[in-house]
């Protein structure tokens, strides 16, 4: 399924992430995941991204094609969400874990020490389509494109029959809160930490 979208008189086409976007989704997933990627991983980006591919390549939990989109202008990957069901995030964070693993050998255990001392609680409930990363190019960036992923979140949860959409938002990203906010997402919780603290952040449909 596709879904063609047209922002700031640019066509946009979404579509699912195929095995050919891991590279580009491992990019997505750096980009959205910001000061967390370098906390979780304790590595450069470099070597932080080559472990984030081998872990989409694997289909590994929260890092997985399956629920990954791409949004592409002229044929080209500008964006990148994924997003699921509320419901499903603990169950895939419970995925991730045998992967870590098979790609960082013994490091693994200090991402999954580091991870289980994460400030804050749950990130979604059952009830909400939760969009876990979003991501668009530095150089496709104010276009739209942004706002044409969550339009599509919003018809995804829809189709799940969810009335909410929620979202993690950094605390130092103002910009992305700001579009947030006019997309109609309150604050419904402040995290406060120095580094990784985080609004979560819902929509009702």
């Amino acid at each position: 399924m596709t879904f063609p979208a047209r922002m700031n008189s640019l066509d946009i086409l979404i579509r699912p992430a195929a095995h050919s976007d891991v590279p580009f989704i491992a990019d997505m997933f750096l980009l959205s995941m910001g000061s967390l990627a370098d906390h979780l991983f304790a590595a450069d980006k470099q070597t932080a991204k080559h472990s984030i591919e081998k872990l989409v390549t694997r289909n590994a939990g929260r890092f997985t094609l399956r629920f990954a989109w791409i949004a592409e202008v002229n044929g080209d990957a500008k964006g990148g969400l994924v997003a699921c069901k509320g419901n499903l995030i603990e169950r895939l964070n419970l995925a991730t874990t045998p992967h870590l693993f098979g790609v960082m050998g013994l490091s693994a255990f200090g991402f999954i020490w580091r991870g289980a001392a994460l400030p804050g609680g749950r990130e979604a409930e059952a009830d909400e389509y939760y969009i876990g990363n979003l991501g668009v190019h530095p150089s496709a960036q104010g276009l739209g494109i942004g706002s044409a992923l969550l339009e599509f979140a919003e018809t995804q949860a829809r189709q799940h029959g969810l009335a909410k959409c929620s979202l993690v938002a950094a605390l130092y990203n103002q910009g992305a809160v700001r579009l947030y906010k006019r997309f109609g997402y309150e604050v419904i919780e402040t995290v406060e930490h120095p580094t990784l603290g985080y609004y979560r952040m819902v929509k009702v449909l």
